[in-house]
């Protein structure tokens, strides 16, 4: 399995001079299974889909497309209408994505197709399109065995953990650490708080644990992360710390703020270095998320 970044922008792209080197472009990631060649995996539909899609148009056969999202905020699936695949006739497409409270995954992305907003509406597309809400469960696609679990961000928030042949890959989609936010007065004691927070932590660190490439949402830095608490979110800091709890080999640092230029970016790699010595963690190697880089599971 082959992992490919395609988008490591979080929030809305950034395209630009000062982003070049690293890209501005939203989430997109490519799982390669190369014993299945004529399956597709795509975790997410940011901007960075659009490029993947010119390059699956060509192939021949036409491959099954698997694209899995994190959840649906607009980063995370604003690329889909230009993802080419979906208005080629042909093309068997599976849009994945976590249950929502109120509305089906195949409305919400219809939502943003709606002719209002965009000159093509989902009914009139030509692939084969279905969908499939997901909870925590584990599953099949195109050959690699996927493990779901929630994550804590302001919208339901799916991680994914791909394994095969012993290897695994995680990806946490957008997520910051549990805490108490527990206000005086709640009927909830502050201890049932404290040990639900450490319950639900020790879950994320479960999920990644002994993984060989772990893509964490890091889009803060440590001093920043105190005015951002409750995005939903991780700072540096949290990402090393989570990587180093659950003996990851290798952090790749995801979903880069929209303003951070690649020199800035850069710093925020040698911070992620300091922390790694402070936690006594020789082993992790530790990559800033760039378009196009590739990384052998």
């Amino acid at each position: 399995m082959k992992i490919k970044l395609w988008g490591v922008r979080g929030s809305i792209p950034s395209p630009g001079p000062t982003t070049v080197k690293y890209g501005g472009n939203t989430p997109c990631i490519q799982a390669i299974n190369e014993e299945e060649p004529g399956e597709i995996i795509i975790l997410e539909a940011g901007t960075g889909i659009r490029e993947l899609g010119l390059s699956l148009i060509k192939l021949k056969p036409k491959p099954r497309i698997h694209i899995l999202l994190s959840h649906t905020h607009w980063d995370h699936i604003h690329g889909l209408p230009f993802f080419i695949p979906i208005f080629a006739a042909g093309f068997d497409i599976k849009i994945y994505g976590p249950v929502h409270y109120d509305k089906k995954l195949s409305e919400i992305l219809a939502g943003q197709m709606d002719y209002a907003y965009f000159p093509v509406r989902t009914a009139e597309l030509s692939s084969d399109i279905s969908y499939r809400d997901l909870k925590e469960e584990r599953l099949s696609v195109g050959g690699l065995e996927f493990q779901t679990q929630y994550m804590n961000h302001p919208v339901m928030t799916l991680g994914y953990r791909i394994t095969q042949g012993g290897k695994t890959f995680v990806y946490t989609g957008d997520n910051e650490p549990y805490s108490n936010f527990q206000k005086e007065g709640e009927i909830l004691d502050d201890e049932n708080i404290d040990e639900f927070v450490e319950e639900q932590n020790n879950r994320v660190v479960e999920f990644a644990r002994d993984c060989s490439l772990l893509v964490a949402d890091s889009q803060y830095t440590d001093d920043e992360y105190s005015a951002k608490k409750g995005w939903g979110h991780s700072s540096i800091g949290h990402a090393v710390a989570l990587a180093t709890k659950a003996n990851v080999k290798r952090l790749v640092l995801f979903h880069h703020e929209p303003e951070r230029t690649d020199g800035q970016l850069e710093g925020m790699l040698a911070s992620a270095g300091q922390k790694k010595e402070e936690l006594k963690n020789s082993s992790l190697e530790i990559f800033l998320a760039r378009e196009k880089d590739e990384y052998e599971i």
